[in-house]
């Protein structure tokens, strides 16, 4: 994955976002423990769901709308992002959360006369691999 600067920040061009059974994440988890037992640097950089349904239940097309929003106007805050959507404050403001909690968005929290939590996509697309 390529980065490169954007607005006096790293821009990853891509996240890598795969499916993988409990079983398979484990095997990985293993090998990058022995990498690291070895004194290797281990980065790895991806989300990884359970099953395709996880993920269908996740990107929605709502919020892959929501993360172009985010992406191509930068909102400077939650309320600001559902203004620009035209949808209800509360519920950007939940799927924010969820896409936050698995690493899509990062939340920065800015203290203005009140608290402000901005939110920030780093990547441009994404790259799904599905084992089959």
């Amino acid at each position: 994955m390529k980065t490169k600067f954007k607005d006096n920040r790293i821009v990853v061009n891509s996240v890598q976002i795969e499916i993988k059974s409990f079983k398979d994440s484990m095997k990985d988890l293993k090998k990058s423990l022995k990498k690291i037992e070895k004194g290797e640097t281990v980065i790895e950089k991806k989300i990884v769901f359970k099953d395709l349904d996880t993920l269908r239940s996740i990107l929605t097309k709502e919020r892959m709308r929501l993360l172009h929003c985010i992406r191509i106007k930068k909102p400077e805050s939650i309320y600001e992002l559902a203004k620009n959507l035209d949808r209800n404050w509360r519920l950007v403001s939940e799927d924010v959360k969820l896409l936050g909690n698995v690493g899509l968005i990062t939340l920065e929290k800015k203290i203005k006369p009140k608290e402000i939590i901005k939110p920030i996509v780093n990547f441009e697309k994404m790259d799904i691999g599905i084992m089959i």
